[in-house]
Order: structure tokens, then C-alpha cells, then sequence
């Protein structure tokens, strides 16, 4: 039995192609694991739209969006995040730099933060 080329080339690209597929799904659901960790144990505060640009990407035909906020602890000092959410285009539109948003972090990494109101879509 002879391996051509051609073989090869197919073999490995069904390769990458599971590998991705992998790699996707598991990132989604680290992300999907942290936002239900957030909404459990996070800190509620408020926050201000400095930034929102589509990602590109999709979710059950929604798109995904990266939003940069500020975010106001009642204690401590005020932090600059960014988080991606999934948001109708109605959302989006109501989304503009400067609207002041209730989000929930985490206190153990500042850096997560999910938007309160999207939070219900998670329970």
C-alpha cells in the first residue's frame, strides 16, 4: 500500500481542523465557567462604556463584541477592563462610550468582568 501526497495533505488538514474545533470548545466553555464563577462569587459596581467594537465572531447569530469600561468599586480604586459579550444589535445601539453600565468582577483578577444584565442568560 502506497501514501501519496495527496493522503497526507488531507490527513493532516482533517487534523487541524478537529484540533480547532477542540481548542474553540473548550476556550467557550473556560469563558462560560468564568462568567458563571463571576456572577456567583463577583463584586457588583458600576462601570462606564469607554469602547465597543465587533469581535467578528458569532453566537446562535448574534454577534460578539469588545467592550472597554471603567469600572467604579465602592472600594478601592477605579480599574480599566475589557470583556466580550454577545449582544443584539439593540443592546449595541444603547452601548455608547460614556453610558454608565452594572457590571460584576471578580475580586481575585480584576481583569473578568461581565456585564449584570447579560448575567441572567447564564443562571
Amino acid at each position: 500500500m502506497e501514501i501519496n501526497n495527496r493522503e497526507i495533505g488531507v490527513t493532516l488538514i482533517l487534523i487541524c481542523m478537529v484540533a480547532f474545533w477542540i481548542l474553540s470548545s473548550m476556550r467557550k466553555r473556560i469563558a462560560e465557567e468564568r462568567k458563571k464563577k463571576i456572577l456567583k462569587e463577583g463584586v457588583q459596581a458600576n462601570a462606564t462604556v469607554l469602547a465597543i467594537r465587533p469581535t467578528g465572531e458569532y453566537l446562535n447569530n448574534l454577534p460578539e463584541f469588545q467592550v472597554q469600561v471603567q469600572v467604579k468599586p465602592t472600594a478601592g480604586q477605579d480599574f480599566v477592563t475589557e470583556m466580550r459579550e454577545v449582544l443584539p444589535y439593540t443592546k449595541y445601539d444603547s452601548l455608547r462610550k460614556g453610558t454608565q453600565v452594572l457590571v460584576k468582577y471578580d475580586p481575585g483578577y480584576y481583569k473578568r468582568a461581565i456585564f449584570l444584565q447579560m448575567a441572567e442568560t447564564l443562571i
